[in-house]
Parts: C-alpha cells; structure tokens; sequence
C-alpha cells in the first residue's frame, strides 16, 4: 500500500548535520543581513550591550573566552555538538531581543521568532527540551520522570533547574556536579525517610546505602578515613563510579514519585470516603 504524504513526514528521522547545517547558515550566512553581512556580524556590533557578556568587550573575545567555535564542516559532529550550537543561537537572539526592548530598537531584517522557531523543533526532534537558568537557555534531555519531579511541589523552586540540570550534556564526566546534585536531592529526602520507607523500604534502603557508600555524603576513597573508606570505590574507575550515581538519581526521582503519589492517594481516598 502506498504511504500517504503524512505518513511519510511521520518515518521521517530527523539528520541532525543537515540540521546544523541549516542554522549554521542562518547565523553565519552573509547573504542573512542587508549589506552582505552575517546575523553573526551584526551580533558582534552589539555584543557589547549584551548582559551576559560579563567582562568581555566583543563577541570575538566571547568566544574565544568561553571556546566557542563553530566550525561549517565540523571533524567530531555529533548530537552534542547540534546541542551547544543551539544553546548559543538562541542565547544570542534572546541577546539581540534584550537590545531591542532596552535601547528601544527594531532589527526589522531578522525575523527572530523564525529563528527561534527553527531552533525548537530541532531540539523538540532530537529529544531535548529548553530549561531556563539564571536567564539563559540551556537544553537538556527529555525525561518525564525529571519534568515530573522538578515541578513537585516538594522541590524548591532554586533547586527545579537542579534536577534537571542532570541530564545535561556538560555534566557527562563531571562527577563533582552530579554528586552535588545528589547532595541537595539527599538533603530533600532526609526529612521523608520514614515516610518513603513506610511506601517502599527496599528503594528507601537502596538510595541511603548509596548516599553514605559511594562517596556522596562521605568520603569513602581516603584509606586515612577508616570509618568511612570502602576499598571498592576506592579502586573503581570514574566511568563506572558515575553510571553509578546516574543509577542513585534515577532512585531519587523515583523516590519523589512514589512520595507524590501517596500523598495523592490520600487525598483521592478522602474524596472517596466523602462521595460514598
């Protein structure tokens, strides 16, 4: 049977070079900007009213500060890379808007919400979704069990973009943000250990043998801290060490979860108990 016009738009799989070559051109073709310039040209003539800028006088000094370089044929192109160059398109228009609104000016040859139209479903294809922090826009996996609990109102409004943060392209390799990530979500579930161990004592268990055994809570690798040190984690390689804490972190946001949904519970039987 042939596929009809929609069904084939459905198969489609996204091809994230021809992707990023599309918004490479939109932000470094010189055919973008009246006068044969770059949207990457005129950003770099008002780069210097840009609040995020901190120190930096010119959007070169940007880049070259904070490594970013984008290349038209990159030799090592993956998802990550698609990812950053996303995160710094979009920063640059949210820039290019904060102009507009302070110092009261019209760029009407940039049709910004185009562009960050194109950027969004990009992301939204490749399974990431924008988080705002402090301002910016950084994008992270998708994972409805991390949206779920990082809007529960039993997490603190500071510390949402936290759990979400984890499944953050930069934090892969960094072992000491997620263990600080790991820190706040144990300080949370502290005060709710007897209660998550009256839903569920295995997981309970599982989560606070792991804060106080793999060197979250307590320095487990120091042989001098003999209270505390276990040899095993001691000698294990960070790559495993931190398929570990991603294990730990998955506990926790089931442990919000199981939380959250007793406290439904009770509510949903008090309606019943009412409506009978």
């Amino acid at each position: 049977m042939r596929r009809t016009f929609a069904d084939v738009l459905r198969e489609g799989k996204i091809n994230i070079k021809d992707e990023y070559n599309k918004l490479y051109s939109l932000m470094f073709g010189k055919y973008i900007i009246e006068g044969d310039k770059s949207l990457h040209d005129m950003i770099e003539e008002i780069f210097c009213y840009f609040s995020f800028r901190g120190t930096c006088l010119s959007l070169s000094e940007f880049d070259k500060k904070y490594g970013f370089h984008f290349e038209k044929e990159p030799k090592d192109f993956d998802v990550v890379y698609l990812v950053s160059f996303c995160e710094y398109f979009q920063n640059m228009l949210v820039g290019i808007q904060e102009v507009e609104r302070t110092r009261r000016l019209r760029y009407q040859y940039i049709n910004i919400n185009l562009l960050q139209n194109q950027i969004r479903l990009v992301i939204d294809n490749i399974g990431y979704m924008p988080v705002e922090d402090d301002g910016l826009i950084v994008y992270v996996e998708k994972s409805s069990a991390a949206i779920s609990v990082s809007e529960s109102p039993m997490i603190p409004k500071e510390l949402s973009y936290k759990v979400l943060e984890y499944n953050h392209y930069s934090l892969r390799g960094n072992l000491n943000k997620k263990k600080v990530i790991l820190l706040h979500l144990a300080d949370l579930l502290e005060p709710k250990r007897k209660e998550l161990n009256g839903i569920n004592g295995n997981l309970c268990n599982d989560i606070f043998f792991a804060f106080n055994n793999l060197n979250i809570r307590h320095n487990n690798i120091d042989p001098d801290n003999s209270s505390n040190y276990k040899r095993l984690i001691s000698s294990m390689k960070e790559e495993e060490l931190e398929k570990w804490y991603d294990e730990v972190y998955q506990m926790c946001l089931l442990a919000f979860m199981e939380l959250e949904e007793e406290e439904r519970k009770h509510k949903f039987n008090t309606l019943k108990k009412k409506l009978n």
